[in-house]
């Protein structure tokens, strides 16, 4: 299809569409009022009027009653002709009303249509097809149109190994957690098992049960751990599991051993060792601001792999444990300082409920309120 005939379907369209407001509006100011007397009325008294001179002439009532019986009618009749006389006057009037405020409506509803879009629109953009912007750069993509375009190319080629291994991060990204875990399966299946992909998939199911490391998930970190003892991933949710079976020294101990095998610029140190530390001092007021700083300003990639499971962990164990103040104010100052506005306003709310009778803990929250951005 050409551009001008596009060009001219689109302008089709809107004047359709202004047409039809224009009908919806105008529609109301088509109705006329029911008139007080109409037709009927005075056909009626006239009726009467006859029917009193045929009793007349049979003599059914006596001359004085005829008399007062066509007073009264044709008193009646006077005033239901008169009153349809105003009736009909009035109503030319609105009349003509009407057809101004309607002139008015079809002149002024497309005029400032116009106006608006010429102000705030871009009638100068070209168009941008959607199979155009499928087929730009992958770097240049956003991550729907990413996935859109790796989810088709692997229905064609389903055994491409990379594509796989591509579309997992990326659903990870989307929250399609469960998604991200099929996609590792299939990486897995097509390659074997390494210590990332297994990992990885770990990680999706951890995601995808809301922070609790369910047995799937436990079973794929062994196993990384076992081909690779240093995967950061793996060792970690290693980490949460002992934790959650009640074992925080043997927690302890992974972590550390983690940290003194890691590089110093690792991205996800900071992050563990604010965890350790919290582990061993439950009562701290929770990692300092370089340290969730810095978790902060990781790439998306590797704060979407650590500090979100991290995060997720501790907001799976308040739901188990919620009088916790401290883990309350240290999971909404974490989700301040990540930008998660929603998440931390949410945090607030189910902290209130559950301190709901706690005049101390209520004030806390609401200086850790204060503190958010």
């Amino acid at each position: 299809m050409s551009p001008a005939v596009s060009d001219l379907l689109l302008w089709l369209v809107f004047a359709a569409m202004t047409a039809g407001v224009i009908v919806a509006v105008l529609r109301p100011l088509g109705r006329r009022r029911a008139a007080g007397a109409d037709g009927r009325e005075i056909a009626l008294y006239r009726d009467q009027l006859a029917e009193v001179e045929r009793d007349l002439e049979r003599g059914a009532i006596e001359p004085a009653e005829a008399e007062a019986a066509r007073v009264e009618v044709s008193r009646r009749l006077l005033a239901a002709a008169d009153a349809q006389e105003k009736e009909a006057g009035a109503t030319g009037g609105q009349g003509l009303s009407r057809r101004f405020v309607a002139m008015a409506i079809v002149i002024a509803v497309p005029a400032l249509a116009l106006v608006i879009y010429l102000g705030l629109g871009s009638p100068g953009l070209p168009d941008q097809p959607f199979a155009a912007r499928m087929a730009g750069p992958v770097e240049k993509l956003p991550i729907d149109a990413l996935v859109l375009r790796v989810e088709q190319h692997l229905k064609e080629d389903p055994k491409d190994l990379r594509g796989w291994e591509v579309l997992a991060p990326a659903y990870v990204r989307q929250r399609r957690y469960q998604d991200a875990a099929d996609a590792w399966s299939r990486a897995i299946e097509l390659d074997g098992e390494t210590a990332l992909r297994l990992a990885a998939r770990g990680e999706a199911e951890v995601f995808a049960a809301k922070g609790i490391v369910v047995p799937a998930a436990r079973e794929d970190f062994a196993k990384a751990v076992v081909l690779d003892p240093h995967e950061p991933r793996a060792q970690y949710y290693m980490g949460v599991a002992e934790i959650e079976d009640g074992k925080k020294d043997a927690a302890a101990a992974r972590w550390k051993a983690l940290l003194a095998s890691a590089p110093a610029d690792a991205p996800w140190r900071a992050s563990i060792e604010g965890e350790l530390a919290r582990l061993e001092n439950p009562n701290a007021p929770g990692p300092d601001a370089g340290q969730v700083n810095a978790a902060a300003n990781m790439s998306p990639e590797a704060r979407q792999k650590m500090i979100e499971g991290m995060v997720g962990g501790l907001a799976a164990r308040l739901d188990k444990a919620p009088n916790d103040i401290d883990g309350w104010l240290r999971l909404i100052r974490a989700y301040g300082v990540l930008g998660k506005k929603t998440e931390a306003e949410a945090a607030l709310g189910r902290a209130r409920t559950v301190f709901a009778s706690d005049k101390a803990a209520l004030s806390r929250l609401d200086e850790a309120k204060k503190t958010l951005p």
